[in-house]
């Protein structure tokens, strides 16, 4: 009598995990405990680990942030009214202190007034002595600050937040599957407009009976 083969045991593939969106009392959407970045150098994590080695390595991660490159101007601006304040000092005894302010005459001539014609010149003509005394410490304090989203709100990454967390996924979902949830997606609601978000349009309890029957590991909740 042939023996029965047997047969391997089948093993069982995971579901996916469900992801959770939170839904405001206006439909925008948010990954729900979504660990946001709070700091510069979490949102621009990319060039935050790259600037300190030298003024060529900063002048490299400024072409890849603008924010940073205003940084950098700020620092330049700062240092070019120094020396513009030191001769307006020395000119106040001009007979005395005639060769220092020539000196610094000078200096400053090589200094164009806008930063964005002299800030990558200046920095990159720094001593690392200079570039770690006079810059490394403003730098290192502005990527420790939360970003100014009144100026760098078109440079942040969306996945910084709960919000643009949630844009992303649904950017990354086919078309069918969130018109099937009733995801609307937002890119600025007039012109000029920096809002833009994933928003849910109709009933929450519907979206989820909609994402269920379909195997879409998606639900939405009331915040």
């Amino acid at each position: 009598m042939a023996k029965s083969k047997k047969t391997a045991p089948q093993l069982k593939v995971p579901a996916e995990p469900i992801t959770e969106f939170e839904v405001t009392e206006g439909g925008t959407l948010r990954m729900a405990d979504y660990a946001e970045a709070e700091t510069r150098a979490e949102f621009y994590e990319d060039v935050a680990d790259q600037w300190e080695g030298s003024p060529l390595d900063l002048s490299d991660a400024m072409d890849e942030c603008q924010p940073l490159a205003w940084a950098v101007n700020s620092i330049y601006s700062d240092f070019r009214d120094e020396i513009v304040a030191d001769i307006g000092t020395a000119e106040t005894d001009a007979k005395r202190n005639k060769r220092r302010i020539a000196v610094l005459k000078e200096r400053l001539k090589k200094l164009p007034e806008e930063p964005e014609e002299g800030a990558s010149d200046w920095l990159l003509g720094l001593t690392t002595s200079e570039f770690e005394t006079n810059v490394v410490p403003h730098i290192q304090e502005w990527f420790s600050k939360p970003p100014n989203w009144n100026f760098e709100d078109d440079y942040l990454p969306q996945t910084g937040t709960a919000q643009g967390a949630a844009l992303e996924f649904f950017r990354g979902m086919d078309a069918d599957s969130f018109e099937l949830l009733g995801v609307d997606i937002v890119e600025g609601e007039h012109p000029g407009s920096t809002y833009y978000a994933a928003e849910l349009r109709g009933d929450i309890d519907a979206a989820n009976r909609a994402a269920e029957a379909a195997g879409l590991r998606v639900r939405f909740v009331k915040v």
